[in-house]
């Protein structure tokens, strides 16, 4: 009968697509593998001697730089998630746009700017010594360096992890209980606080969660600004000493801060969001006096996170390209040398992109039609990769391709690789909420008429899928264009990309330099998330996938 021949072609296991899979997904933990491997086989002397000398200060400022930075986005992104969502603020639909852009601005890139404005003698100095009659040095400026500047750079660049699913969650949460507890006599405050929050409270943990993975694997910006973190510490150690020991001992600490991180994320995957319901009254709160200062307000966060950046990366763009001084020449500033960086970004992305996309389809085909025990573990542990930082990825495929690959170490395909692997993770989560929209009964009908399960991916569910396909493919092109510590650890001497370079003004301290090739990354890794909201895909809903 159809229901028979049905379940009977539902239970079928592809065993060969299961292997392929499970190696897919294998590949994206074997950097962390070989990395517990070369950890375990250190010297009882270099554990003891980094536990006491190193780890606990590490630890200490780690552990303080995710807090704050968590609690900072937590405050912010729901703060103006309310006031664009839920009251009658001037701009409501232009700062839904604005506010989500931080998310294509690297955090490093903004830490850049920080600098080149705040810093003794920098942009501030230099305006306001001329405005104000200051003598250089003296106009009392925020500090940048340390833990307080790296939450804040950080914090700005990361929080719409949190505005985009907590304006989501408001959008979607049903208004009668919030009705019922002002009829109650709840104020709206009390409202807020007893209804509305706890509704958004899962998005909020879940966009929460992300900000803190980002701050625990971040790099180029706590260099920078000269806090030293777990991931400051893992490349001295490893670019300073021939034993990488060192560097594959304080690694595996880093993963183990990661642990409790990845549990609650896949607590909180496992919940449902807030419920909808189809009666959305479209009364918003009025603000009455506090209207302009909550307009004051969210502007100067776009400010501060979109517009700080874009204008002082692109004046000392324009200075560069027209005004070049001798620094401009030496670093190429003002020449083809910016473009070719962006060209060589753009080839790496888009070949790690495409390749990430294209190794996620199968195991998130097999978990999302196939929903059994073993599909759904490898998907979980391909996902999971999600946590591991860029520089402990490239340096796992620094330590095995120099031992078991030595010719393709060091090459433009060593660096395709591990930027495909270390963005994988997040082409699987991706993956699977695109081929989630798919109606399952086009794929069974499909299945019914005696189609294999490849020929059922490729004639059915990729053309029905190909929107979230797309929004996927952009998600991890434009992490690739930002991904800095695998591409400082696995570039091939002279094929530099953006974000290395930027790096390495930023080190040498001549952030002027680091200018040009930062705006750039931005204005490339912009294009990707206009084009699919041309495309009538949605820029939030293209970045909620994020958080999802």
């Amino acid at each position: 009968t159809h229901d028979t021949r049905l379940t009977m072609t539902r239970t079928r296991l592809p065993i060969p697509l299961y292997a392929a899979a499970a190696v897919i997904c294998g590949l994206t933990a074997a950097p962390l593998v070989y990395v517990l491997l070369r950890a375990s086989g250190a010297d009882a002397a270099l554990w003891g001697r980094l536990w006491t000398a190193q780890i606990p200060g590490l630890l200490a400022n780690t552990v303080a730089l995710v807090a704050l930075t968590v609690a900072l986005t937590v405050v912010l992104g729901v703060g103006v998630a309310w006031l664009v969502e839920r009251t009658d603020l001037p701009g409501r639909g232009m700062f839904r746009w604005l506010l989500a852009l931080p998310f294509a601005i690297p955090a490093y890139v903004a830490a850049v700017c920080w600098i080149l404005v705040f810093r003794r003698g920098g942009l501030l100095d230099q305006w306001g010594g001329a405005a104000f009659g200051v003598a250089p040095g003296e106009l009392p400026r925020p500090g940048i360096y340390g833990l307080s500047g790296a939450a804040l750079v950080i914090g700005l660049c990361t929080f719409p992890y949190v505005y985009l699913p907590a304006a989501a969650a408001l959008r979607s949460v049903n208004r009668t209980l919030e009705d019922a507890a002002r009829m109650a006599g709840r104020g709206p405050w009390g409202a807020f606080r007893d209804v509305t929050l706890p509704a958004v409270a899962p998005a909020v943990a879940a966009g929460a969660l992300l900000v803190a993975l980002y701050a625990l694997s971040d790099f180029g910006t706590v260099s920078m600004l000269r806090y030293r973190t777990f991931t400051a510490a893992i490349y001295g150690q490893f670019a300073g000493q021939v034993d990488r020991s060192g560097a594959a001992v304080l690694s595996v600490v880093l993963v183990a801060l990661t642990v409790p991180l990845l549990a609650g994320e896949s607590l909180l995957g496992n919940r449902r969001g807030p419920a909808s319901s189809s009666w959305q009254p479209r009364r918003l709160a009025p603000l009455g006096r506090w209207r302009w200062p909550a307009f004051a307000l969210v502007t100067l966060a776009a400010l501060l996170s979109l517009g700080l950046p874009l204008a002082v990366l692109g004046g000392l763009t324009v200075q560069g390209i027209f005004f070049a001084t001798e620094a401009d020449r030496i670093w190429n500033v003002g020449s083809g040398g910016v473009w070719q960086y962006g060209l060589h970004s753009l080839l790496v992305a888009a070949l790690a992109a495409t390749a990430a996309v294209g190794l996620a389809l199968l195991p998130t085909y097999l978990a999302v039609f196939y929903p059994r025990r073993v599909p759904r573990a490898l998907l979980s542990i391909g996902k999971a990769a999600y946590a591991l930082p860029g520089l402990i990825v490239g340096l796992g495929f620094v330590m095995l391709l120099s031992q078991w690959l030595p010719t393709l170490y060091g090459t433009v395909a060593a660096l395709v690789i591990g930027f495909t692997f270390r963005l994988l993770p997040q082409a699987l989560a991706a993956g699977e909420a695109a081929l989630a929209g798919v109606p399952r009964a086009c794929d069974q009908a499909a299945r019914v008429m005696g189609c294999g399960p490849l020929e059922v991916l490729r004639r059915v569910t990729l053309p029905i899928a190909a929107p979230g396909v797309a929004a996927s493919w952009a998600l991890v092109f434009i992490g690739a264009m930002k991904e800095l510590p695998t591409a400082v650890l696995l570039r091939p001497p002279g094929f530099d990309t953006l974000p290395v370079r930027i790096w390495a003004a930023a080190s040498e301290s001549v952030h002027t330099q680091a200018a040009p090739p930062a705006f750039l990354l931005i204005l490339l890794t912009t294009l990707p998330l206009v084009v699919l909201s041309a495309r009538g895909f949605g820029l939030n809903r293209v970045l909620s996938e994020r958080s999802s």
